[in-house]
């Protein structure tokens, strides 16, 4: 038998030519967690893969970012035939959106606690008996007909818009269906799951998390985050908009400029109901402490935010936290050595207190202004005095993070919290993730105002998305205030700016394999034109173009 060679963490290995990439990972891998998929070169494959060449092979199990998506979107496939099973196809499950490392769904069918173990029971049932999962590559034609033939128009209509003469399904048991990734070979590996009821229609499933070293973590409720979502999915029930097919429907039929102007008449209504709330507690706020996600559009929404405070009367001054950095010598640093700027330590907090003390004492105060290109805080003259309809603007990472302002008052504060949360989908189990939407636009927006390329955001997206589990979102509950900046035709009009940027990127690269995944994310929908994007709109902060600039 002819051998190959292959290397694995470093350490090679002769196989016999045509070994699985299943035979492989039964022989070698010990982990805790069982392979999902595996890496052979840059590219992802089921483990059902064939080897044939001399290669480099990666396994990759749920404590993976890929593996963790991937074993999401397997669960949903468990899921959605369980549902089969039990129900038929009267009644459908809706995938909505992610919330605090979980996933909520909507149904047509009357939940309860009785049902909810039922659905959670097959599940169960279809997981210990290991059914296999198998890839079937069929005609757009033959899916759209088979969805259409189980009463699953969201799936069916995405391929109206497809330009793919052939698309890859999985199939379990009898159910195929469609995804955006490869998928585990068999249902065995997603033994860790949960569900948990929210209402008579919706619920939470659960899942392994990376933080948290691959457990469960206790799902909290995050009221004003969820309010935000539902307000979204009214938006959507108002413009009969849920999917990536109802959007590219707009398109062609000449509506999409109509949606435009209704997503952002809504989206400034929002950000002036802000305002006017604020104002009209104008005699105790003295400070507006906004945070969010990274291209949360948070430099525009605190710019817009005080165009309309000004418009009631009000005199917004702005106040940089990156202004208060400690110097360089004091920076703290990771294990690797490198400073920590993320870390709320990295900022001289005292310095920052005294500060805001005296100013909301009414004194005049000598503001230090950072020089990154010496590593230290300057005094260049910056004064800053609040008189009587003077109010803090203060933007940044930490702003809604008590220690961040601890001296001053609760009551003195009004906290915001930006990010985009769209409750529009692909399909009924392919949702449209938030940190994608934002992935794209930090993509756009760094290459046209810093000039990196889409490589070399997503090197550093991971890095940026676990500051924000330890920064941000921990103290997402503790606000007045979450503002949405999501626009629902937004994706089609990123896709014009992003596809460029990610063909760029060649499959020599290690993150060749995410830029596939984004690329076939984008072909679900038709570009939109920006010139009607209004130069006050959040999108213009990374598109160009913006008022603010």
């Amino acid at each position: 038998m002819e051998k190959i060679n292959i290397t694995i963490d470093k350490e090679k290995y002769d196989f016999d030519k045509g070994i699985t990439l299943l035979e492989i990972s039964k022989k070698l891998h010990k982990d805790k967690f069982p392979v999902l998929v595996a890496y052979v070169d840059n590219e992802i494959f089921s483990l059902g893969k064939k080897i044939n060449n001399d290669c480099n092979v990666r396994f990759v199990n749920v404590l993976d970012p890929i593996g963790n998506r991937i074993y999401q979107k397997g669960l949903f496939f468990v899921l959605a035939y369980a549902f089969k099973e039990l129900f038929g196809y009267n009644y459908y499950v809706k995938v909505c959106h992610s919330i605090d490392k979980a996933v909520k769904f909507r149904t047509n069918l009357y939940l309860d606690h009785d049902r909810i173990n039922m659905i959670k029971s097959k599940m169960k049932e279809i997981i210990d008996s290991d059914m296999p999962i198998s890839k079937c590559l069929v005609s757009r034609k033959e899916a759209r007909e088979y969805f259409l033939s189980i009463k699953d128009t969201s799936k069916a209509d995405t391929f109206i818009y497809n330009t793919n003469h052939y698309v890859t399904l999985y199939k379990l048991g009898d159910l195929y269906d469609y995804f955006f990734c490869a998928m585990p070979v068999s249902t065995g590996v997603f033994k860790d799951f949960d569900i948990y009821l929210l209402d008579k229609g919706s619920f939470i499933l659960q899942f392994p998390a990376i933080s948290d070293d691959g457990k469960i973590p206790e799902y909290v409720n995050r009221e004003k985050i969820v309010k935000a979502f539902d307000e979204n999915y009214s938006l959507s029930k108002k413009l009969g908009i849920f999917n990536s097919a109802d959007i590219n429907m707009a398109v062609a039929n000449g509506n999409i400029s109509d949606i435009i102007k209704l997503t952002e008449t809504i989206s400034s209504n929002n950000l002036l109901n802000l305002a006017r709330e604020i104002y009209d507690k104008k005699d105790s706020i003295k400070i507006v402490l906004l945070a969010g996600p990274s291209s949360s559009a948070k430099t525009t929404t605190s710019r817009k935010l005080s165009m309309f405070l000004k418009s009631f009367g009000l005199n917004p001054k702005p106040l940089s936290v990156d202004d208060y950095f400690l110097s360089r010598e004091e920076t703290p640093k990771l294990p690797n050595g490198d400073y920590d700027f993320e870390t709320i330590k990295a900022i001289n907090i005292d310095l920052f207190n005294d500060h805001l003390t005296r100013l909301i004492n009414g004194e005049e105060v000598d503001i230090p202004t950072f020089n990154f290109y010496k590593g230290k805080g300057e005094y260049l003259g910056k004064k800053i005095k609040l008189e009587k309809e003077d109010i803090l603007i203060i933007e940044g990472l930490h702003a809604v993070n008590e220690e961040l302002t601890k001296s001053i008052s609760k009551d003195k504060k009004y906290k915001v919290y930006i990010s985009p949360l769209t409750d529009l989908n692909i399909d009924n189990h392919n949702m449209i993730s938030n940190s994608d939407v934002r992935l794209l636009r930090r993509i756009i927006r760094d290459n046209r105002t810093r000039g990196y390329t889409a490589e070399d955001t997503i090197k550093r997206w991971q890095t940026v998305r676990d500051g924000e589990d330890k920064y941000i979102f921990p103290f997402q509950d503790d606000v007045d205030y979450v503002y949405n900046s999501s626009l629902i035709y937004e994706i089609g009009a990123l896709k014009l700016y992003a596809e460029p940027l990610l063909y760029g990127i060649d499959n020599s690269s290690p993150y060749y394999e995410e830029v596939v995944r984004l690329l076939n994310f984008l072909d679900l929908f038709v570009g939109i034109p920006t010139d009607e994007i209004p130069s006050e709109s959040v999108l213009r902060e990374f598109i160009g173009g913006s008022y603010f600039e």
